[in-house]
């Protein structure tokens, strides 16, 4: 009782807000956006399930846009319609824009994350269309936010589990239509 008393309530609350946010930030980043959590407790393996990026995502978005390997930052920018500060590698991201402005940005690196399990790959050849079907990005909306997910490991292979994400329509695709 004598701690409380001694302690101003104002740097408590920092601390606890501070403390939440942390929590936050390191669960976030290894559950991946909550889509391997999602897909562990919803999907059975080697079949495609859709996740809605609606309920998984614990903060506000306009739109999700994963894109892939090798992209120059003036095309991310042109993209995303959005200014784009990251650094930028040879590894695919998956970015979230909220009012035009980049809110939240994360990139993979499956080769430094080998004493990881688990890994997100996303697709990028729309299973649907017949010819030229590879496309450089996706765009994911708030009313278009639907993401198909197929769950496999080989175990003769490896230990690896891979979360392979596509567009679950063909407006997501190229960011068509968005």
């Amino acid at each position: 009782m004598m701690f409380f008393r001694n302690v101003n309530k104002s740097n408590m609350i920092i601390f606890a807000l501070m403390l939440g946010v942390i929590i936050l930030f390191l669960s976030f980043g290894n559950s991946r956006l909550g889509i391997i959590d999602y897909a562990d407790k919803h999907c059975q393996r080697n079949t495609t399930c859709l996740i809605d990026m609606n309920k998984i995502i614990p903060f506000e978005w306009d739109k999700m846009y994963i894109i892939d390997k090798g992209i120059a930052p003036e095309d991310i920018e042109k993209i995303i319609g959005a200014k784009f500060n990251y650094e930028t590698s040879l590894f695919y991201k998956i970015i979230f824009v909220r009012d035009q402005k980049v809110i939240y940005s994360d990139e993979y690196h499956p080769p430094n994350e080998s004493y990881m399990k688990k890994f997100i790959k996303p697709n990028f050849h729309y299973p649907y269309e017949r010819d030229g079907n590879y496309f450089s990005h996706y765009a994911i909306s708030k009313d278009n936010s639907i993401l198909s997910v197929k769950i496999e490991n080989e175990p003769l292979m490896s230990d690896k589990i891979y979360y392979n994400i596509f567009p679950s329509n063909a407006q997501q695709t190229r960011g068509r239509g968005l």
